[in-house]
């Protein structure tokens, strides 16, 4: 036999409270724009400060690594400050690069998506046409978006917004219905 647990009252209200904040912040990403384009770039600045020291003090401490190990960490940390400066002294640099990777991102599935269809013979017709239809259309919105990084980099807003918006309402239903814990075999709970 199985027993369910509901998560605390104190986790459940954290979960509505944090999935307000959550919409609260896809409002004003959708309010403001700007304010997001910021984020994002202080975001990816703070990211590489924090891999640059990590990364400078491997290379620093880490004995037990090999010594070109240990030179390569102590560059590349280096390198990710650099681009921490680069990224808060330009942040039209950063959103360039955001845009190059979703740029990629998108016509390496399409082609991924394309090669499904013309090489997955044992997949049904309808898989491969699918497959076809999804990877033409992200080849072509690959190019849209290398052609128009305005909108690009409106899309990248619009989605972490919908992100957002998604993840505070999933959060504050979780909190308000009480979502289960892992379940607990009776047998084992007895014992305790």
């Amino acid at each position: 036999m199985v027993a369910i647990e509901k998560m605390p009252g104190w986790v459940r209200v954290a979960e509505v409270i944090l999935g307000l904040v959550s919409l609260v912040a896809g409002l004003l990403v959708i309010g403001y724009p700007g304010l997001a384009f910021f984020t994002l770039v202080a975001i990816l600045a703070v990211g590489l400060i924090f891999l640059g020291s990590r990364d400078i003090v491997l290379g620093a401490m880490g004995k037990f690594l090999p010594t070109w190990l240990r030179a390569a960490d102590v560059i590349l940390g280096v390198l990710a400050f650099v681009l921490s400066v680069i990224v808060l002294a330009s942040p039209g640099v950063a959103v360039a690069t955001l845009v190059i990777f979703l740029y990629f991102a998108l016509f390496v599935r399409g082609v991924a998506a394309l090669t499904m269809a013309g090489a997955g013979k044992s997949l049904p017709t309808r898989s491969r046409a699918a497959s076809g239809v999804v990877g033409v259309l992200s080849i072509v919105l690959a190019i849209i978006f290398l052609a128009f990084p305005a909108l690009a980099i409106r899309t990248l807003i619009f989605l972490l917004s919908i992100g957002l918006l998604f993840v505070g309402l999933e959060a504050i239903a979780a909190g308000v219905v009480g979502r289960e814990i892992v379940p607990v075999i009776a047998s084992a709970q007895r014992k305790i």
